[in-house]
């Protein structure tokens, strides 16, 4: 029979959180005044230690899924119409082929330290051309590492406290 009145599934209320967490990490990557660190500390705060990993899961998913938007809207900026912007994009698409493993460890900071900002090097490495599978991987790596210290703070915290 089903859950008496009054109770709790507690894998209802993961998958809810779950999704939830996910569609707020898309809508954060593509507008930057939502802020998902914020609102994973809440969510991790209110949660069981055993949602963390699911819900770490769930916001890199999110946020990256909003990324790869990001960075085909930068692929869109390949076609220009301004010969300046057109002349500037080329230069520095030149630079990071010259450099690849320097673009590469840019675009890993920008993933787990926010420096500089994911939002402006997911359009970014669109522009310039890096491809799609290396911006996945070393973005979801990234934002990984990234979210996962985000959501243990709280849960730390709490183990401090008793």
């Amino acid at each position: 029979m089903g859950a008496a009145l009054g109770t709790v599934d507690p894998s209802a209320t993961l998958l809810a959180l779950w999704f939830g967490t996910f569609a707020v990490c898309v809508i954060g990557a593509v507008i930057p005044f939502v802020n998902t660190e914020i609102y994973l500390l809440s969510v991790s705060a209110l949660s069981p230690r055993a949602f963390v990993v699911p819900l770490v899961f769930a916001a890199t998913a999110g946020q990256m899924a909003g990324k790869v938007a990001m960075f085909y809207a930068g692929r869109g900026m390949l076609r220009v119409r301004g010969e300046r912007l057109r002349k500037g994009l080329a230069a520095t698409r030149a630079r990071l082929e010259a450099r690849p493993t320097f673009a590469k460890l840019v675009l890993f900071s920008s993933a787990t330290f926010g420096i500089p900002p994911l939002y402006v090097m997911a359009v970014a490495c669109g522009a310039v051309g890096m491809g799609v599978v290396p911006f996945v991987a070393i973005g979801t790596v990234g934002r990984l590492i990234h979210f996962a210290a985000v959501a243990l703070l709280p849960q730390y915290a709490r183990s401090l406290m008793g």
